[in-house]
């Protein structure tokens, strides 16, 4: 059972366009886990915040000793030794790690220095800033109401963008979704 978050830092610069996580997953193999030791890693790909998933959060970490077998790893490329992440930053990170928290009995979100003899997340990241943001609710991602002829769906306002389930929006357009399991894709009719 995973009670715990650990948030942790790439100690390496956001390189904005590419996704770092692919190298971090690289770096990892190379060292011979059987891949990236993180469950999740937040990053801005083209200037936006994403969550890549990484190891299943059931599956055993490969991030901090101590933590591996019941805690959910959450990386955020960024040195935060030497950088200090920005609001938008805490506030997608707070709302990956309520996500979890709706999943799993979380008793305690913790950086890997709390666990290990390590800088990381790195002095300039604010874990209590973070708990707090966790506890109070995002102000980054809201539900938004979206009517389409007449059906009402609910979706999700996320950096001032409104998204959608697609299936739901689909059919709201009376149109068809088709999951094709051999390659891992959506058809719309």
């Amino acid at each position: 059972m995973k009670t715990y978050t650990v948030n942790h830092h790439s100690a390496t610069p956001d390189g904005r366009v590419l996704r770092d996580f692919d190298a971090i997953k690289r770096e990892h193999l190379s060292r011979g886990y059987r891949d990236v030791g993180y469950h999740w890693v937040i990053e801005r790909v083209n200037d936006i915040l994403v969550a890549i998933p990484g190891r299943a959060e059931w599956d055993v970490g490969a991030h901090c000793p101590k933590r591996n077998y019941d805690g959910i790893a959450v990386c955020v490329i960024g040195n935060f030794e030497k950088e200090f992440p920005d609001e938008e930053l805490y506030q997608f990170t707070a709302e990956v790690c309520r996500n979890i928290q709706s999943r799993h009995p979380i008793i305690e979100t913790a950086g890997h220095g709390d666990y290990d003899n390590t800088l990381c997340p790195g002095k300039n990241f604010d874990l209590s800033y973070l708990r707090k943001l966790i506890r109070e609710g995002s102000k980054l991602i809201d539900d938004v109401k979206i009517t389409i002829k007449g059906k009402e769906i609910i979706g999700k306002l996320i950096n001032g963008k409104t998204y959608a389930p697609v299936r739901e929006l689909v059919e709201a357009l009376n149109n068809t979704v088709v999951w094709d399991s051999s390659d891992k894709s959506v058809t719309i009719r």
